[in-house]
């Protein structure tokens, strides 16, 4: 049985190489989400040879909102991106401690996505958008960005109507427990679409985490049972939607 994780942290793990290397023989296959690009080119060399590894360039709101992220990362971003398939996660987030930067948060995105316009179209991005979602749908409207590659919202987390207009732009999502230990979370999960349905971990949940890949399985495995419950479908259904629908990203 292949399980896709199509969002998850592997570079935030202890052993992380050992773990990529134990995966492939667990049927994982994953997309791993950077924070910063010195993470994704380190990160090119650490799992090279994994070919059930893919990486995504990724500039995280919360590191550009506490100024992690400076200019000269932005300029490494933009370096890297002409040969980046997959880019994420990069987004907005205007929850709690994060709200006040938004203004440096939405600037360092317009950036991005107008970077991403000019290098051509045809990519996979992935966004975080936390209270944030008209803001963020709102750029990708005016740079027409959802029109020319493919977005995926992790974890979504945002009102109705902003969940409707996500899904109406084509966008992939991708679900992870802890989004549908919500109610809202999990009316969301339900509503998706199967042929934009996908899943993930958003693990491990920091930078040093213990983990391993048993773990990694067990958690995706509960992540299929609890989309076929609230989704009221089979296991098998939701494994098969979502490694489908990976598999043509990915591919």
């Amino acid at each position: 049985m292949e399980l896709y994780d199509m969002h998850c942290h592997l570079d935030f793990a202890d052993e992380a190489e050992a773990i990529a290397k134990a995966s492939a023989d667990a049927g994982i296959t994953a997309l791993v989400n950077t924070v910063i690009p010195s993470s994704y080119v380190s990160d090119l060399e650490k799992f090279k040879g994994h070919e059930n590894i893919y990486l995504s360039l990724g500039i995280h709101p919360w590191w550009v909102g506490d100024k992690r992220v400076g200019e000269a990362d932005i300029d490494h971003f933009e370096t890297l991106l002409p040969d980046a398939r997959f880019i994420g996660e990069i987004g907005l987030d205007l929850a709690n401690k994060h709200k006040d930067s938004l203004q440096d948060q939405v600037q360092v995105l317009r950036r991005i996505l107008a970077d991403i316009q000019d290098a051509g179209a045809g990519r996979v991005i992935t966004f975080h958008a936390v209270h944030a979602a008209t803001y963020l749908l709102d750029m990708l409207d005016e740079l027409d960005v959802a029109q020319k590659n493919t977005c995926i919202f992790h974890w979504f987390q945002g009102s109705h109507e902003e969940f409707g207009r996500a899904l109406a732009t084509g966008a992939m999502m991708s679900v992870c427990m802890r989004m549908m230990a919500t109610d809202a979370g999990a009316k969301f999960a339900a509503a998706i679409p199967d042929e934009q349905l996908l899943a993930e971990t958003d693990s491990p949940p920091h930078e040093g985490s213990e983990w391993d890949v048993g773990t990694w399985k067990q958690e995706l495995e509960n992540t299929m049972a609890g989309l076929a419950e609230v989704r009221g479908c089979s296991k098998e259904h939701v494994i098969q939607t979502t490694s489908e629908n990976s598999k043509r990203l990915l591919s």
